[in-house]
């Protein structure tokens, strides 16, 4: 009897284990979380996580209309030696700081869809605080989407936006504390290799109370993109866009309307892998101008699976702000990671050549070391953090180098709700900070990532 149930328990397990390893495994959370569609749990047989429960509430007897929550917590401890090198105030500084985001995502059939999102932002013991760092409670997003015919999606309300992987220009600001979000509407139309996007929307100016953001209704940002991959199997793509920021009410300029013209080509081919992108600046007094590359080489069938890489990075500068011509790059909004998580790095005035290495010594855990060289593009222009913030200090020498930015990044995907990192930078201050009385700078940053 007892080597009865025996057998009846192992063929139990086995039949689980069975059951289990033919369910598909749930697809991975997404840094923009309207992007994640959980229409294929509409099929019973492709459920069997333990979160299928929040994920698809169903709301009719066809499986056509449903609900999905989600959210994120993030913890983050900040240590900072010498906040902008130590010039305009900064100062030691160590602090935590909080992210909770919640979200429902009403799906009423193929065609409309509402997505709301409530973020709550503290920044506890910080003593420099800026606009991103805190905001108690406020709508993230809160968006009203119409398919109404395949390829062609609409989206009004208060949204984030991003128009490619890397977010030089355009991104959703992950890094701080408060991601960056616009109040208008974008609409989008995908066939096949093709993508184009055209948006009006105002960015959205953050208050640090309850229900208190709003549209800053001096700027408006507007424009179009568009996206083709290079064959129906390529994987190469190439970008082309029209941005326009028009702001009013500039210290000592009044009303500038900015035109960003854009190309973007990034791709794969063997074991290289690239990502190029040029802007110019133009409008009434504006000239100006970005350029970027990244360049990769992989060895991904070798242990650890390393990634060389080289990156050059510049913006122009304005070595005369009193000319009535503006030369010096604005960013837009840029994401700020993309130079360093301490943001002492501005695409304004800036050349930069970064050589990096990437390993993955597991299938969750990914090192990556480099050093950023940076040196300014006009002397007679100041040094800028980011996203375009100038040191005053700065401008009266004529020193070219700012210095190098040496940073470690270790990046541990614990499963699929947990990621853990750590992040250390080393700036040490080249002739340009130290002339302005400014020194080196050292940040360290410890973060969990919790998603559901």
């Amino acid at each position: 009897m007892r080597c009865t149930k025996w057998l009846i328990g192992i063929a139990t397990a086995a039949f689980a284990a069975t059951a289990a390893a033919q369910t598909p495994a749930p697809p991975p959370f997404r840094p923009d979380r309207t992007a994640e569609d959980y229409f294929h749990l509409r099929d019973p047989s492709r459920r069997g996580d333990w979160s299928d429960a929040y994920k698809f509430i169903l709301l009719d007897d066809d499986g056509d209309s449903f609900l999905s929550l989600g959210g994120e917590l993030r913890e983050r401890v900040e240590l900072f030696d010498a906040s902008r090198f130590g010039l305009a105030g900064g100062r030691e500084d160590r602090y935590l700081l909080q992210r909770l985001l919640l979200h429902a995502d009403l799906r009423l059939g193929d065609h409309v869809r509402v997505f709301a999102q409530l973020g709550a932002h503290e920044a506890f013991g910080k003593r420099q605080l800026g606009a991103p760092d805190e905001d108690h409670l406020d709508v993230q997003q809160l968006i009203l989407e119409l398919r109404p015919v395949e390829g062609l999606t609409a989206r009004l309300g208060r949204q984030e936006m991003m128009f490619n992987p890397l977010q030089r220009f355009v991104s959703f600001r992950d890094g701080t504390n408060v991601r960056q979000n616009f109040d208008g509407g974008r609409v989008t139309y995908s066939r096949g290799p093709l993508r184009l996007e055209a948006f009006a929307t105002r960015p959205v100016t953050l208050e640090r109370g309850s229900f208190d953001n709003s549209a800053n209704r001096d700027q408006l940002f507007w424009g179009f993109y568009a996206s083709h991959r290079l064959g129906p199997r390529s994987a190469q793509s190439l970008d082309a866009y029209w941005f326009v920021l028009d702001r009013e009410n500039l210290p000592g300029i009044g009303r500038e309307r900015r035109h960003s013209l854009g190309l973007r080509w990034s791709g794969t081919g063997g074991r290289f892998d690239w990502d190029a992108e040029g802007v110019w600046q133009t409008g009434e007094g504006v000239n100006a101008w970005a350029a970027s590359a990244d360049l990769g080489y992989s060895l991904a069938e070798t242990p650890l699976r390393p990634r060389l890489g080289l990156r050059f990075d510049a913006g122009s500068g304005d070595g005369d702000p009193n000319d009535g011509e503006r030369h010096g790059f604005h960013p837009l909004f840029p994401s700020g990671p993309y130079h360093n998580e301490a943001n002492l790095t501005s695409w304004t005035n800036l050349v930069a050549l970064r050589p990096n290495i990437r390993i993955q010594p597991d299938s969750r855990l990914i090192l990556q070391a480099g050093v950023q060289l940076k040196w300014r593009e006009d002397v007679e222009d100041a040094v800028y953090l980011g996203p375009s913030a100038p040191l005053a200090a700065t401008r009266v020498n004529r020193a070219r180098e700012i210095g190098q930015a040496w940073t470690l990044d270790a990046n541990f995907q614990l499963n699929r709700n947990l990621a853990l990192r750590a992040y250390y930078l080393h700036h040490s201050a080249g002739a340009a900070i130290l002339r302005a009385g400014g020194r080196s700078a050292d940040f360290v940053m410890a973060s969990a990532t919790l998603r559901f």
